[in-house]
């Protein structure tokens, strides 16, 4: 295995960059150029998953993202199968709930004229036979499809997670992205991978799809002080190689409790931004500080409050849960001309995610060309 960050990036600039380069295009069958550009085609994911064992090595330090209920409750059903957690009040399974979340959200998308793709159904049988059993033990989820990946431009480009619970759920993807790659006119590659049990050293490239924001050809990358979870500097630099100067990356640190940018960063139209203040421990970045913000407080965030997806500049698709209605948000995108359209989603939040974690968008209407 490759150990130094100058190895992983002549490997990028090497294989990556010397490879023909194709024309990003409206056209092409996956296209992101901003967050609120049109959404044509997205990914959304699926109920299924197995909590992990609660000696899984990587697990206490990810509890430290969670609110004090929500890590008392993954440990309560460490090891469960979600479709054998059943809600002490709801009296439904994890699994039941989880879907009929993502069913509501899949009806506004329709409604609003979106694609909407779901990825392949693993099953543990699955994960055991083609990853082993002590991946399993990690646990898998396949609610969240965020993080996998992400399209930039015409290039859907694979990632190498810090986050050993969604590592397996990329097999779901491999059918959507293989049709959409034999329609031509597409970039479809992976990053280094570490081994399926091993934790990204600090020189191996890390990132997960909820740490990047795209305005353009500016790529913003979050890096939270938690070591277990999210994007690290050297995936930003691997990914700096990989695009090339057309591209600025911008690495932006986040308090240790916070797992993603965009848990503390939305873009709904150019020029406005919803943002989480306390939680950039270098502040706001200077691309977007002095736009419009709507900010929200830490609490709030870490309840998914700021987890939104717009789906163009005028409509906007936030959760709400029992713990926060952010009617607050709602109303300060309403007096700005948005529609949002509220989806309960409290399962999901309870596994630490939210709208804009459950989606991976695949195609949008050009805003920077």
């Amino acid at each position: 295995m490759l150990k130094d960050t100058a190895s992983w990036l002549v490997l990028a600039a090497g294989l990556l960059l010397a490879a023909p380069q194709t024309t990003p295009a409206a056209d092409s069958p996956v296209y992101i150029d901003s967050e609120y550009g049109t959404l044509k085609e997205v990914i959304v994911g699926l109920p299924y998953g197995r909590s992990p064992d609660a000696d899984a090595p990587w697990l206490q330090e990810t509890l430290k993202i969670l609110p004090p209920d929500e890590a008392e409750y993954t440990l309560a059903t460490a090891g469960m199968s979600w479709d054998k957690m059943i809600h002490p009040v709801k009296k439904k399974s994890e699994t039941e709930l989880l879907e009929a979340e993502n069913l509501a959200l899949i009806n506004v998308l329709e409604k609003l004229g979106v694609q909407v793709y779901r990825p392949t159904h693993l099953t543990e049988e699955f994960i055991t036979r083609n990853y082993g059993p002590e991946v399993l033990a990690n646990g898998f989820s396949q609610d969240f499809p965020r993080d996998n990946m992400i399209v930039i431009g015409n290039q859907a480009i694979e990632f190498n997670l810090r986050t050993m619970l969604r590592r397996a759920d990329i097999s779901g993807f491999q059918k959507i992205l293989s049709e959409k790659f034999q329609q031509g006119n597409m970039r479809w590659f992976a990053m280094p991978h570490a081994p399926p049990l091993a934790i990204p050293s600090p020189d191996e490239p890390a990132l997960e799809g909820g740490d990047l924001v795209i305005l353009g050809k500016t790529i913003l990358i979050g890096n939270t002080l938690n070591h277990a979870v999210g994007s690290n500097r050297t995936g930003c630099d691997w990914i700096q190689q990989v695009l090339g100067e057309e591209y600025t990356v911008v690495p932006v640190p986040l308090v240790e409790q916070i797992l993603h940018l965009d848990c503390v960063l939305s873009i709904p139209r150019e020029g406005l931004a919803i943002v989480c203040e306390e939680a950039f421990t270098e502040g706001i970045p200077a691309c977007i500080r002095d736009w419009d913000l709507i900010k929200v407080p830490l609490a709030d965030a870490s309840r998914l409050a700021v987890n939104g997806l717009p789906v163009d500049e005028k409509n906007y698709i936030m959760s709400y849960n029992d713990h926060v209605s952010n009617d607050h948000i709602r109303s300060e995108l309403e007096q700005r001309g948005i529609t949002v359209h509220p989806v309960y989603f409290g399962t999901h939040n309870g596994q630490g995610g939210s709208i804009r974690c459950a989606t991976q968008p695949l195609k949008r209407d050009p805003r920077f060309q």
